[in-house]
């Protein structure tokens, strides 16, 4: 292939990339849990609870857009009824689960930071939880022929 050529996107090859970053992302949010097992934070006072709610707070923020990009954006996406052209919609696809799997892990990073500030479990745990959850949420997969 010449570097001058464009690159042919296809649903095939985008879902296939897809499914390696996606799951190169959760392995990293799993990563996040055994690291936080090995290492301490150099201070053993927890930041205040303002603080935590705040961290929370961005994290619930985060887990919104990834919802509102999955189950919005990407199924109108799949379910589009103006036809559009396999390029575009690879394109598209393609962008919109990268966003999805970039929020995932923000909501995942506000639970690791939280932890590795020794927070309160109350607030970091279910953000590392939701940040997994968010991103099993965005596993690409093909959309069902009608």
């Amino acid at each position: 292939m010449l570097l001058n050529q464009p690159i042919v996107m296809d649903s095939r090859r985008v879902l296939k990339a897809l499914r390696i970053v996606w799951a190169a992302m959760l392995f990293s949010l799993f990563m996040y849990a055994f690291v936080l097992t090995r290492i301490r934070a150099s201070s053993n006072i927890p930041p205040d609870q303002t603080f935590q709610a705040g961290i929370t707070l961005m994290g619930i923020v985060t887990g919104a857009v990834v919802l509102y990009l999955r189950f919005v954006r990407i199924a109108a996406l799949y379910s589009s009824i103006e036809p559009i052209d396999d390029k575009t919609l690879a394109r598209k696809i393609w962008t919109s689960h990268v966003f999805c799997y970039v929020f995932s892990e923000t909501t995942a990073l506000f639970g690791f930071v939280l932890a590795f500030m020794r927070g309160d479990p109350n607030f970091y745990v279910p953000l590392y939880l939701g940040g997994v959850l968010l991103m099993v949420l965005c596993f690409p997969r093909l959309p069902e022929k009608e």
